[in-house]
């Protein structure tokens, strides 16, 4: 097991490619449901929490975001943090950061609903550990997690990334619903049939213009503070999208 961050996006997309490979086959023929954590599925930012509780002050990676852009270097970074602190501390905190994690109303019957019509993956630029133990909480032993901030086999893991996961299962899987908050979420519901944004503290303001346009574009408004003209769902409803016709696409002039 390789216990370095690569060092180029090339040697990361390898890595990020031998951790996907492992999972694809599930998903062939089948609805793949690709679902981010933080902010998506859960009101708060469950990374934060665990940097807060080691000692270190979010604002350093957020302040490297604010100043780089999400470009491989600011996500090497912002794994970087994570990492060195340990798997002693990985193995102490992020059991702890999970059971205190609250979720959206509906959000355990939408992952409940979701694996039986299909596949499921949160796909986190967070800590996967952290999800694992959230799923366990909730008896979802067969909803897997994606990501790279783990001492045991790190890998940078952000936007380029989950658009590399959503590209590998376009091509066994029937079809891609993908779920986010976030720009860095962007590519990813880009690339799937159904693109289902939920509405964040920030009213998604980074995301919404790169969504404009999609085929196929819902929203979960868990707060209630909804986008005017973009079709609503609520996360119990959300595992439809597993038999929801898929528009065709518009004829490029």
């Amino acid at each position: 097991m390789n216990h370095s961050l690569p060092e180029t996006p090339e040697d990361n997309a390898a890595h990020v490619t031998t951790a996907v490979a492992r999972h694809i086959h599930d998903g062939a023929g089948r609805a793949v449901f690709l679902v981010d954590g933080d902010r998506t599925l859960s009101p708060d930012d469950t990374s934060r929490t665990f940097l807060s509780l080691a000692g270190i002050d979010p604002r350093i990676i957020k302040q490297r975001f604010q100043r780089d852009g999400y470009v491989f270097s600011a996500f090497r970074f912002h794994a970087e943090v994570h990492v060195a602190l340990g798997d002693a501390v990985f193995s102490e905190l992020a059991p702890r950061v999970a059971a205190a994690a609250p979720l959206y109303p509906g959000v355990a019957d939408f992952l409940t609903t979701a694996a039986d019509l299909g596949r499921v993956f949160v796909v986190s630029a967070g800590i996967p550990r952290i999800w694992r133990a959230i799923l366990d909480r909730l008896g979802l032993p067969d909803v897997r997690v994606i990501g790279g901030i783990d001492p045991q086999d790190p890998f940078v893991f952000g936007r380029t990334e989950k658009a590399q996961v959503a590209a590998m299962f376009r091509r066994q899987a029937s079809r891609i619903v993908a779920v986010g908050d976030s720009d860095v979420d962007t590519e990813m519901l880009r690339l799937a049939d159904h693109a289902v944004m939920v509405v964040d503290h920030r009213r998604n303001a980074d995301l919404l213009p790169g969504l404009i346009g999609h085929r196929s574009l819902w929203q979960v408004a868990p707060q209630g503070d909804a986008h005017p003209d973009i079709p609503e769902l609520s996360f119990p409803t959300l595992a439809t999208l597993a038999t929801t016709p898929i528009p065709l696409r518009e004829p490029v002039p």
